[in-house]
């Protein structure tokens, strides 16, 4: 069965749970870089407009390169080239409109830096803070959106009968099944649940540890307090007490057959 929300495309911009998401890790780290004041902001006075600058901007930025990254991403899948190359382009491009943003916000908030810090400064310290940062943030979210969700398929039953021979009864080992046969035994992986859920004959879990297909069953045999069939290959099987009414009623013990208890 197909999960519908896990098969259903990823949109080319992302979610509105992705925006908000991204926006708040924006603001997380605009808290942070104001608090700290890189680039010398530390020295421009009061530190709520310097922590105010940081967050706006790195917003601003989220929506740039949430933009242009994603589009990095899904154009590099779509034309089969490394997406790395791509989406470093996608960078670059994308602090150009964050840096005259930034400049103008900037010499808002703080005059007396206008005409001292020059235009390729600003766009650097774009290059080098808020672009990686926020690219790899959006890259890292597209990525993973591209590749990591698939329908889910349910696991195929275990096909248990060989080809060499009919299926007497499973005997579960440890984290294995044995699987009898009249031509011998092999072992395939548990559970034993799952295995005995494959089965198309008819058969009936007498023990814990122990299935037993119908046909298989020659006979029945008091062992002390218990009850053990006899099968063909001369195999035996137990019968747990717990068992012994649901063998009755099907059919595969005489109404005279008992346990003690």
């Amino acid at each position: 069965m197909i999960d519908p929300a896990a098969a259903r495309p990823e949109p080319l911009m992302g979610t509105a749970r992705d925006w908000a998401i991204d926006l708040a890790v924006a603001v997380a780290i605009g808290l942070f870089v104001g608090v700290i004041g890189p680039y010398g902001s530390y020295l421009n006075g009061a530190p709520w407009p310097r922590i105010f600058h940081f967050v706006v901007c790195f917003c601003v930025g989220t929506l740039i390169f949430g933009v242009l990254q994603r589009l990095a991403v899904a154009g590099a899948g779509r034309l089969r080239i490394p997406v790395w190359p791509v989406v470093i382009a996608a960078l670059l491009v994308g602090c150009v409109p964050l840096a005259l943003f930034i400049s103008w916000l900037a010499t808002t908030l703080w005059p007396f830096l206008r005409g001292r810090i020059a235009p390729l400064e600003w766009y650097g310290q774009c290059v080098f803070l808020s672009g990686p940062v926020l690219s790899f943030v959006v890259v890292r979210r597209a990525l993973k959106a591209r590749t990591g969700v698939h329908p889910v398929s349910p696991a195929p039953r275990p096909q248990v009968a060989p080809a060499s021979g009919e299926v007497l009864c499973l005997r579960m080992e440890d984290h294995y099944v044995r699987v009898h046969t009249l031509n011998g035994s092999r072992l395939v992986p548990g559970p034993f649940e799952r295995v005995i859920a494959g089965m198309s004959q008819e058969g009936m879990r007498v023990h814990r540890s122990w299935w037993v297909a119908r046909t298989a069953v020659t006979g029945v045999v008091a062992d002390g307090r218990n009850l053990r069939l006899t099968l063909r290959g001369g195999l035996t099987a137990p019968v747990s007490r717990a068992s012994v009414a649901k063998l009755r009623e099907a059919g595969w013990l005489a109404p005279d057959s008992s346990v003690e208890t």
